[in-house]
């Protein structure tokens, strides 16, 4: 298996380093598929699958819980008669039949019990040892943070008085705000699986985790009662602190791969037969850019300011995310002029974009 893994590394280093001179040009080359996937300028958004993203929140329960009520619904009295009699003619069918266990049968009965308390047992040992990882942050227990805040919600009453339509919306609402850092590759809780053309840059992620938590906020101040606020909020505090910090480092494949291919880039240039085309100069020059946790803070510093600016109703929701798009290229690009790189970014990082817009159009 691992002779496997490392042949098709070097196979893909390979194909690298042909691509850059210009002499590999077959479509079936295997770094290609990679290439069209997160190097390419087609952007390739999400979806978000809402029937994944709220699994286990209050509206999932209560459809659950309706199902269950139909199911074990009292029997009329025929219903019931007509059952009496079915088993009734079984009993009949099967008396006199008498019913042999084999010893190999009993002692396969027995290790498959033997199996399953063994199974038991080590759920129960790793529930024990992850169920906190932070006893005082809720958000470093094992889950999705979506799950967390319904939880807390329907712990408070919040979802008492909402029909299951209404019910529906929020945590549609509260699974869409949630996406982005429920889906990072590491750290603290669960994560879905996404494919590579979906996974958050380090700027992308910086970008939606200040969304969310002002969205989380706004909501609180639009949506959540007094009686209930302190509490919300304090939890919001918590998703900001669990997220920043599993953010500190964090870099995505592609920002990897975007460095590894300009250092290629740079070592074979005097080699190459065919020049670079405009998205591996884009990539070449992303792969230089070096950021430190400065540039990072000083854009989320504007991005607070700019959903100050939306909150109030100073700017248009399409003037604030304007200005955020051009904050996130900058970022993105190491404050590039360049225009064929600031494309390539904004592509790279659209979903985000989109994603924010859309909940943030539910709450101004």
């Amino acid at each position: 298996m691992i002779t496997d893994v490392l042949l098709m590394i070097a196979q893909y280093v390979v194909c690298i380093i042909q691509c850059s001179l210009g002499l590999l040009l077959c479509q079936e080359c295997p770094i290609i598929t990679i290439y069209m996937l997160i190097q390419g300028g087609v952007y390739m958004g999400y979806t978000i699958n809402y029937d994944v993203a709220i699994a286990g929140g209050v509206y999932d329960d209560r459809m659950l819980q309706k199902n269950r009520q139909t199911y074990n619904d009292t029997p009329t009295l025929e219903q019931q008669q007509e059952a009496d009699a079915a088993v009734k003619a079984l009993q009949e069918k099967l008396k006199g039949v008498t019913v042999t266990i084999s010893p190999e049968a009993v002692e396969f009965m027995n290790s498959m019990q033997e199996r399953k308390e063994a199974a038991c047992a080590e759920n129960e040992r790793i529930l024990q040892e992850n169920a906190f990882l932070n006893p005082d942050n809720a958000f470093d227990r094992i889950g999705t943070q979506f799950s967390v805040f319904s939880g807390a919600l329907s712990e408070m009453g919040f979802f008492d008085e909402l029909s299951d339509e209404e019910t529906l919306k929020v945590e549609h609402f509260l699974a869409s705000v949630t996406y982005g850092m429920n889906n990072l590759r590491h750290g603290g809780s669960l994560k879905e699986e996404r494919p590579l053309s979906e996974e958050l840059s380090s700027h992308a992620a910086r970008f939606e985790l200040e969304s969310s938590t002002a969205a989380l906020r706004q909501f609180s101040e639009k949506f959540i009662p007094a009686s209930m606020r302190d509490s919300f909020n304090d939890l919001v505090d918590q998703y900001y602190e669990h997220n920043a910090k599993n953010l500190e480092g964090y870099r995505s494949v592609k920002e990897y791969m975007n460095e590894g291919s300009a250092k290629i880039y740079d070592r074979t240039a005097f080699m190459r037969a065919i020049p670079l085309s405009q998205d591996e100069k884009s990539v070449w020059k992303l792969g230089k850019v070096k950021l430190e946790e400065s540039d990072y803070a000083d854009a989320a510093e504007n991005w607070k300011s700019q959903f100050k600016m939306l909150v109030r109703g100073e700017k248009s929701l399409e003037d604030v995310f304007a200005m955020m798009q051009d904050t996130l290229n900058a970022l993105a690009s190491g404050n590039s002029k360049n225009q064929d790189v600031l494309q390539y970014v904004s592509q790279w990082n659209a979903s985000s974009i989109e994603n924010t817009r859309e909940y943030w159009s539910m709450l101004v």
